[in-house]
């Protein structure tokens, strides 16, 4: 089984309409649906936003599912001045950006990295070159905030310069996976780019469409790693 956790509604209701036969179950007040993205037997989860609730609605999924394989999806804020609205971000690592323990430990106490699965990562970047979408692969920096603020902005890339774009969830999820050893995929779509004006508004006119894209993806992603398993 495969299961594919989303934060909010836009990027559920997107990946719902390509479920079928699906169920829904509620433990501990988190909503999960079962059901089947072509032949694979998947989980759909909402974790909600932040850190806090994808840690705590992950641990849940794995406990009760326990899933092969996990692929995180949704919307994110691009950081790249090359980068444009819509494009998907690949992660190969994911930075808790907001995470500080300096004080004490140095420099190494300055964000907690994560790597990703590799060849998930690779099965990724095939399915987006096969569906000729647009993206990059790098560094996801996730925190408890919505950057939106130049000063945010300007310190979140001089800590990480290599950020690709920035969300609220992988950090948290990422962790949760690697302690329970499950391999996982983090797949975004950039709902809104930090260098183009306006783009605090711009997260909402264009949030609905990103969560289409990602979701596109990761039925594609479901579709390969099906095949593999044949």
């Amino acid at each position: 089984m495969i299961a594919i956790i989303a934060a909010i509604q836009a990027e559920i209701d997107a990946l719902l309409k390509l479920l079928k036969d699906d169920t829904i179950c509620t433990l501990d007040g988190i909503s999960f649906w079962q059901g089947h993205i072509g032949e694979m037997a998947v989980v759909l989860m909402q974790s909600g936003v932040g850190k806090v609730n994808a840690a705590m609605s992950t641990t849940l999924l794995i406990k009760h599912y326990a899933p092969e394989v996990i692929v995180n999806i949704g919307t994110a804020g691009g950081l790249c001045e090359d980068e444009q609205i819509f494009d998907l971000v690949i992660a190969d690592q994911v930075v808790q950006y907001d995470f500080d323990t300096s004080y004490v430990d140095g420099a190494e106490g300055i964000g907690r990295f994560v790597p990703c699965d590799k060849a998930l990562c690779m099965y990724c970047e095939a399915v987006c070159k096969a569906l000729k979408m647009n993206y990059h692969t790098g560094l996801i920096a996730s925190g408890d905030q919505f950057v939106g603020r130049d000063s945010q902005l300007r310190a979140l890339l001089q800590r990480f310069p290599k950020a690709k774009c920035a969300e609220m969830e992988a950090g948290a999820i990422a962790q949760v996976c690697a302690h329970f050893a499950i391999p996982f995929a983090m797949v975004r779509s950039l709902s809104d780019i930090a260098f183009q004006e306006k783009s605090n508004l711009s997260f909402w006119e264009y949030a609905e469409q990103a969560s289409k894209r990602s979701a596109a993806i990761c039925a594609a992603l479901i579709q390969a790693w099906s095949d593999k398993q044949v």
